[in-house]
């Protein structure tokens, strides 16, 4: 039996008014539409559609009917059109709230699971990207190495790309996939003389970078749907796990706007009660994870105003999808009472493209920035950062770089006057699992809207096994899957 399998991402959003017509009183369904176009193609026609009634939207459109038709629709329900031009054997269109969901009726998705290691089968390799070829569609390995991979069924004749920093990339058909659940991953290292593939300046790669920025990354707005996931420990016992689907609008590089993040859908699970148990409000979140997109929002060690403040030097490269990839090191090299990071980069010899970056607060830093972390502590209590590692991973994608993923974790100490102290750990990742353009002439619709003030535990429901159903998300560690099985 065919089944719906793949969200289409056509979201109506009617404009709230203060004094509604008669007609916007009625169910989004039930409103009379009039419109007429000739010779041309659905994905035209929605967007006539849209502007001409006030609603907003955004869609793929690599999932709506190809080829030009004629289209006349005299005073006829919404619903009623929408089922001609979209087909009940081959979509369906709900509502939820005021947004017209429309869906893409499909056989049953393939789902396959696996283990990505190193040559030896055993040692796990965290963070590994698995994607369909060509695409963005995919998902990446926990720190055991563990992946679930959905695959929709148009895609099952594509191949499957599985890569990671510092190892050879392997490509595999869906079939060699589903035999071989452990995919070993071989180490790709240069034995070139330094000198062959290094230049002598790191700053000079850097401006390079800079310089390259809109050539390198997207010079059109982008629609990436993402899975998101934060965990809190309280003294190495899981207290809470929060996780959501997420629709990111990423503003072209080129343009000083921010980025809008609207939640989909979400869940989450309260692990381990404890009578003293702590509960922090930390600066994260699904607006916080975005902004680690450090080429849209340059960090201190990539911005040119503040190379002063920092040391750089090479350390050895390595080969990434069989491209040298120069790797710099930074570190505070200046006295001042500015925070300041340390890390890596990873920058592609070919396009001076950021590949990747690692970079932690100073233990400086954090006696200087520490407060800003906390939105909200419990009274009585001190609280301050012992620990805060960031990391940021972009993907070469149609000749652009695109952001691909990013994870913080953050150790607090949290101590009450000769009573009590405990360490509290907040970890967020965030990984893009589809993307394509924006539409020119969508609108991103306000609702679902995440807001710097908006707490998203309030927006997400209990924890349950099937919940995600299609969706491609990160396979929980399984310290965190015994979690959940012993709290029930």
């Amino acid at each position: 039996m065919p089944r719906r399998s793949k969200l289409l991402f056509l979201i109506l959003l009617f404009t709230p008014l203060v004094h509604l017509s008669a007609q916007e009183k009625l169910h989004p369904l039930q409103r009379a539409i009039t419109l007429q176009m000739d010779s041309t193609t659905v994905e035209s026609f929605l967007e006539k559609l849209v502007a001409e009634n006030e609603l907003y939207f955004s869609y793929n459109p690599d999932l709506l009917p190809t080829g030009k038709q004629n289209f006349s629709y005299l005073n006829l329900p919404l619903g009623e059109i929408l089922r001609k031009v979209l087909p009940d054997s081959l979509f369906e269109v709900g509502v939820i709230d005021r947004q017209l969901i429309i869906t893409r009726v499909e056989p049953k998705p393939v789902k396959v699971s696996g283990r990505i290691t190193e040559m030896d089968g055993k040692s796990p390799i965290p963070f590994a990207a698995v994607a369909m070829e060509g695409s963005y569609l995919g998902t990446m390995t926990n720190r055991e190495g563990n992946f679930d991979l959905t695959i929709p069924y148009p895609m099952r004749d594509h191949n499957v790309v599985v890569s990671s920093l510092g190892y050879k990339q392997r490509i595999l058909s869906l079939q060699e996939l589903q035999r071989e659940f452990t995919v070993r991953l071989q180490d790709e290292s240069i034995k070139l003389r330094e000198i062959l593939v290094k230049p002598t300046d790191p700053k000079f790669i850097l401006k390079q970078f800079r310089d390259n920025i809109l050539k390198n990354y997207a010079d059109e707005p982008q629609v990436m749907v993402t899975f998101y996931r934060e965990t809190a420990r309280q003294d190495n016992d899981y207290v809470g796990i929060w996780e959501a689907a997420m629709e990111i609008l990423k503003a072209p590089y080129q343009e000083d706007v921010p980025d809008r993040v609207r939640f989909l859908k979400g869940r989450k699970a309260d692990l381990n009660r404890k009578p003293k148990e702590v509960y922090l409000k930390v600066q994260g979140g699904p607006l916080s994870i975005n902004s680690l997109d450090v080429v849209k929002n340059l960090e201190t060690f990539l911005d040119p105003e503040y190379e002063p403040l920092y040391q750089y030097r090479f350390e050895q490269p390595e080969i990434i999808n069989g491209r040298i990839t120069w790797i710099i090191r930074f570190n505070r090299v200046a006295e001042t009472d500015f925070p300041c990071f340390n890390g890596r980069i990873w920058i592609d010899s070919d396009s001076y493209a950021l590949v990747a970056a690692e970079f932690s607060y100073d233990k400086k830093s954090l006696k200087i920035n520490g407060e800003t972390f906390i939105q909200k502590e419990p009274i009585g209590f001190d609280t301050r950062p012992e620990n805060v590692d960031y990391a940021v991973q972009y993907r070469l994608l149609n000749n652009k770089w695109q952001f691909y993923s990013a994870h913080s974790d953050i150790l607090f100490r949290v101590k009450q006057k000769r009573k009590f102290k405990t360490d509290y750990r907040n970890v967020t990742d965030v990984l893009v699992t589809q993307q394509y353009p924006f539409p020119k002439k969508a609108r991103f619709g306000p609702e679902g809207i995440f807001r710097e003030k908006d707490v998203f535990s309030e927006k997400i429901v209990n924890y349950d096994k099937e919940f995600w159903g299609n969706y491609n998300v990160i396979k929980p560690d399984d310290e965190l899957i015994k979690a959940l099985k012993d709290s029930k």
